[in-house]
């Protein structure tokens, strides 16, 4: 799926939430017409180099009185003069921050306007390319006279819809000032977003920067875009891959996962996971509980710190110790020096992938595989270290054996579970 934006208006509020310029992919910067001036938009643009923010020019009518959201009697001429006048001002300044003005995007009355009248669209589009040229992108309706406009123009042009505004039954918006025109529940804006982007027909979402709770707001589309950008691949009719976000927790990913209704089991590597259920109960979509997991974190299971006595005896011992420059002793004071987590569980029941290696030993796996490595032979590889739990082929590089040890249960499954804590202690 490709990458949906999240655009706040911005600029337009003198206690204006420094969050809201980290959360948002795009800043769409009141230009001083119906709110803003040179001090508001330096600030703007100061937010936007500092957070990396891509900063988009927010004209309106010039309706400070009416914040922009009046409908004026202007004629095209003039609405292009007006429109160009204040795109060049944020470009002047922005220019003093060596920050493009990649953007543009209509305010309010003039969105609304302009997308019903050709003439009024090429007004507006022809003052935003005389002031910032063809090289930026349009934000606008998915259809209209601003996308006509924007494509005659040779502008991109990028689809927005709104995750905190109701719709009446033909997908146009509420009026303010009606009842469920303006939204502040979370899980309607969450709802809304994901009906727009899953519906393929916008490239970015709008937060309004003065709706209450915009922080909050902004924060749920954020983290919901996130989550259903990432990738999701069918594994046949009931189970599915997804890549896992950075950051998250991997034990609570497991347990959130495969609480969800109709998943009969959820399995969970250092990158990805595999969900498992039921044909006929497919899950809801599980990128958005990954999501709420990231935004919420959620307390787990104590995680076990298990001691495994090892005798370092491994056929490879030597060879990792020539390989690293150290001794035999060293080699093994350093694999035992630290603790160790289980990052997944996978390739044999009850196989652990522990990590992270000390960057002294780090070395590759075997260049052929053993087609027969013993039960409990303890092993390292790349920056993991492991311990077979049955006789099996395997590639890792043997250094020695661990004692007493069943690494998995018929009855009860592996003994290391994800998030595990792991000391090796040598025997000599």
């Amino acid at each position: 799926m490709t990458e949906c934006l999240l655009n706040i208006d911005l600029g337009e509020l003198p206690d204006e939430d420094e969050r809201l310029y980290a959360l948002a992919h795009v800043a769409n910067i009141a230009c001083g017409a119906h709110a803003g001036d040179d001090a508001s938009m330096r600030r703007a643009l100061a937010l936007c180099a500092r957070h990396g923010t891509r900063a988009c020019a927010h004209p309106s009518y010039e309706d400070r009185e009416g914040f922009g959201r009046r409908a004026l009697d202007v004629t095209p001429q003039v609405l292009r003069q007006q429109v160009a006048h204040q795109c060049a001002r944020l470009a002047r300044l922005a220019r003093e921050e060596r920050l493009p003005v990649g953007y543009a995007k209509p305010h309010g009355a003039l969105y609304h306007a302009a997308n019903a009248s050709p003439a009024l669209a090429r007004a507006v589009v022809d003052g935003i390319v005389e002031a910032l040229g063809t090289g930026v992108t349009l934000i606008g309706p998915p259809t209209g006279a601003l996308a006509d406009a924007a494509t005659d123009a040779g502008l991109g042009h990028a689809r927005e819809g709104f995750a905190d505004r109701g719709t009446l039954p033909d997908g146009s918006l509420i009026p303010r000032g009606q009842p469920g025109a303006v939204l502040t529940d979370l899980a309607k804006a969450r709802e809304n977003t994901v009906r727009l982007v899953t519906g393929g027909g916008v490239d970015t979402v709008c937060v309004h920067g003065d709706t209450p709770g915009a922080v909050e707001l902004a924060r749920e589309v954020r983290t919901t875009l996130e989550a259903l950008a990432l990738p999701l691949e069918s594994l046949g009719d009931g189970a599915l891959r997804l890549v896992l976000p950075a950051g998250i927790e991997r034990r609570a990913a497991r347990d959130v996962l495969h609480a969800l209704e109709g998943v009969v089991d959820a399995v969970v590597t250092e990158e990805h996971a595999c969900v498992y259920f039921d044909p006929d109960r497919p899950p809801a979509e599980p990128r958005l509980a990954l999501a709420r997991l990231l935004r919420e974190p959620v307390a787990t299971q104590a995680t076990t710190l298990v001691t495994l006595r090892v005798r370092y005896d491994g056929p490879d011992l030597e060879k990792v110790s020539e390989r690293t420059g150290l001794c035999v002793d060293a080699v093994a004071r350093l694999h035992t020096a630290r603790e160790y987590t289980v990052r997944c569980v996978g390739f044999l029941p009850g196989f652990a992938y522990l990590g992270e290696l000390d960057p002294r030993i780090v070395v590759p796996r075997l260049p052929t595989p053993r087609t027969r490595v013993p039960a409990l032979a303890v092993g390292i590889a790349g920056g993991r270290t492991g311990v077979y739990p049955f006789a099996s082929p395997g590639g890792w590089n043997l250094i020695g054996t661990a004692l007493d040890f069943t690494a998995f249960h018929p009855d009860r499954g592996a003994v290391l579970q994800l998030g595990d804590r792991v000391r090796f202690e040598r025997v000599d």
